[in-house]
């Protein structure tokens, strides 16, 4: 039986573990790992919305992954290298998940929300 990925299992607990974390003095491997996947994380969510929800309000994907690192640069994070590979993956994987794509649609304008308000500014 094909294990079945749900966009809040993927999304929410990255996005909601990135909204707690604050600057720190020294990072670890593993936090830089976490973040580069909150990142990747947002960016897949996003892409997700425009693509296959049909939000042609969003910006070009170069304009999604920008607003994206600038919101990691407000956290104090310097997102490493592979993000975008991550992202690809995830937005991948969304594809494949057998998710009603209206129900993951209306999951990611939910949970990105105040990310979206963020690329209407840009």
């Amino acid at each position: 039986m094909r294990q079945t990925i749900k966009p809040a299992l993927v999304l929410l607990p990255l996005l909601l573990s990135g909204c707690q974390q604050s600057k720190q003095a020294e990072t670890t491997p593993m936090m830089l790992d976490g973040q580069a996947q909150q990142i990747a994380a947002l960016i897949a969510g996003t892409e997700y919305l425009k693509y296959q929800c049909g939000r042609s309000d969003l910006p070009t994907n170069g304009q999604i992954e920008q607003a994206a690192y600038a919101a990691a640069h407000q956290r104090g994070w310097q997102p490493p290298a592979g993000v975008a590979a991550r992202s690809n993956m995830l937005y991948q994987q969304l594809l494949k998940d057998s998710t009603p794509q209206a129900a993951q649609c209306a999951e990611f304008q939910q949970l990105l929300q105040p990310f979206l308000t963020t690329l209407r500014k840009t």
